[in-house]
């Protein structure tokens, strides 16, 4: 694959700069082309657009090449329109992942909207002199890219992180019962058996919890037992049937003094007094009785856990296309169970000594991406249940050693074939300040690939073409070992149809370090096979190779 040379196209931009200022054009920077809607390995000039500009104009303004470097034209997103053209604004409203609104970033992305050479705004860089490039725009727009949010209105303690006195993260070996199952095919009835088999306790951690028929459930099933919860408090989703605040409430009202619950501990919670978790309490775990635990990628909202059952209900085929793909796990080991229950009761504990009744203003809730609709299913994939002898890794972050070094030996152990299906894998703006940790779990992908194994990866339409160019930047053969696919919320692995992950953690330097987040590490061929069924359906069927420009 060629490589993108990024300071030889750099330097051709800044020779030819006023070329690029054009009417109509909003920035250039180093990249690849797009051909029929998918990234290719040709190096290019990509320049982007204004919304509301004539594109056959401004292609006609700009040369079609420089240097021997095609010039690629494409649309800004509102998002990105924003980012260059009303930094602050946007710095103030745009989330810290991409399906919370946030665009890719480039240190050597050129800003074209006002006079060469003039003072940027947004920032406080000099300008330079008559004719020469201003700096970068993404440079100058904001100074930090994790997270993307505003925090100056979310002044708080920061606490540190610490474990329950005693607890560990080893892998628990045994003869488990085990049920696999995924959304929008059978997550729901899943959940709701589970729910349902509860009889004494229910302890939870979630991001989300607003759909209408897991709360009616709750209240219906688990009256008179005791629920503990711990709870974030994000931007209301786009399918809420009403907010978490509204969630707590009928809780409160219908379990009483039956009912322990705490706002999680971050950041951007105005119900938190105190911070540990600087974006997001995005883990999705509960625990029943002591003794089994569900563990997901899925929030309990109507989007990841939609009230149907398609595989014995036909009629539910079309509601399940705008359903989120999500991969759940129910365990049934009271060693294993203990182990989260001990982490989510510290959480709650840590968290009910941090919290307000009077919440002070706080920044901008996150934008939300629209909903968006798949290409039929071919197939819905009933829930698998039976007893299995494996070997179950728990993974919790922002745990020490837990998440990073498991997930590299589990994708450095493939040989045949490493099947990903994530929402997102989202490079910082500079490559550089990346961590250390979270920049090994892509490069040992890319070892992978260039081994030899069969490495193929799905992600959603927040992977917008910027951020395959980041990766394709990096080494990953994007062209030929991505699809991108509507609606996927899912974070999880198999390697070579021996083990499987199932986990909430977003691949981002905060999904995989410093959020609170959950997965398990299940070894054992014949889940690794159900999820494996589920992968090549959607890379079949679901996925394809069109991406839309940031």
């Amino acid at each position: 694959m060629p490589n993108l040379n990024a300071d030889r196209i750099g330097s051709v931009i800044r020779e030819h700069l006023p070329e690029f200022a054009v009417p109509g054009a909003l920035s250039v920077r180093p990249g690849y082309l797009l051909a029929d809607g998918w990234i290719t390995d040709t190096p290019a000039i990509v320049v982007t657009a204004a919304r509301d500009a004539s594109l056959p104009a401004l292609r006609d303004a700009l040369p079609t090449e420089v240097d021997g470097l095609p010039v690629d034209v494409r649309v800004a997103s509102a998002a990105k329109e924003r980012m260059l053209t009303e930094p602050a604004a946007f710095a103030r409203t745009a989330g810290p992942a991409p399906d919370r609104g946030a665009v890719p970033e480039f240190a050597d992305e050129y800003e074209l909207t006002g006079p060469v050479g003039s003072e940027a705004s947004g920032g406080s860089a000099a300008s330079g002199a008559p004719g020469q490039p201003a700096p970068p725009a993404a440079s100058r727009a904001r100074a930090s890219i994790v997270p993307r949010v505003d925090f100056a209105a979310a002044t708080k303690p920061q606490l540190p992180y610490a474990p329950p006195p005693g607890a560990t993260l080893a892998p628990v070996s045994g003869t488990m019962r085990v049920t696999l199952s995924a959304s929008p095919d059978s997550g729901w009835p899943t959940l709701g058996a589970f729910l349902s088999g509860v009889r004494e306790t229910l302890t939870v951690g979630l991001y989300d919890f607003t759909s209408r028929h897991i709360l009616q459930t709750v209240e219906t099933v688990l009256a008179g037992r005791t629920v503990r919860l711990v709870l974030d408090h994000p931007a209301k989703n786009p399918t809420a049937d009403q907010t978490d605040e509204q969630t707590v409430a009928a809780l409160t009202t219908a379990f009483g003094d039956h009912l322990t619950q705490a706002w999680a501990l971050s950041r951007m919670d105005p119900l938190a007094a105190a911070w540990i978790f600087p974006s997001a309490y995005h883990i999705k775990v509960a625990v029943r009785d002591s003794s089994a635990v569900w563990l997901s990628s899925g929030n309990w909202n109507n989007s990841n856990q939609p009230d149907i059952d398609p595989v014995t209900t036909p009629a539910d085929a079309e509601a399940a296309r705008s359903g989120d793909r999500d991969w759940h796990v129910v365990i049934e080991n009271e060693q294993l169970a203990r182990t989260f229950e001990a982490f989510l009761l510290n959480d709650l504990a840590v968290a009910a000594q941090h919290q307000v009744t009077t919440p002070a203003a706080g920044p901008v809730p996150a934008l939300l991406a629209p909903l968006a609709t798949t290409p039929p299913y071919q197939r819905f994939f009933a829930a698998d249940t039976a007893e299995r002898q494996l070997t179950v890794t728990p993974l919790l972050t922002p745990d020490a050693g837990s998440y990073v070094p498991h997930i590299l030996d589990l994708i450095r152990s493939a040989t045949t074939s490493l099947l990903m299906q994530f929402q997102y894998i989202e490079l910082p703006k500079t490559v550089a300040d990346a961590p250390a940790e979270f920049l090994a779990l892509i490069h040992a992908v890319i070892e992978r690939q260039q081994a030899g194994v069969d490495v193929r990866i799905i992600m959603s339409q927040f992977e917008t073409a910027g951020y395959l160019e980041k990766l394709q930047a990096e080494g990953l053969d994007v062209v030929n070992r991505v699809k991108l696919q509507n609606n996927v919320h899912n974070k999880g692995i198999v390697v070579d149809g021996r083990a499987a992950l199932v986990s909430s953690q977003n691949w981002s330097p905060a999904g995989t370090l410093t959020n609170r987040d959950a997965g398990v590490i299940l070894e054992n061929a014949e889940i690794a096979a159900y999820f494996t069924q589920l992968f090549e359906h959607d890379w079949a069927v679901l996925a394809s190779r069109s991406v839309a420009p940031d």
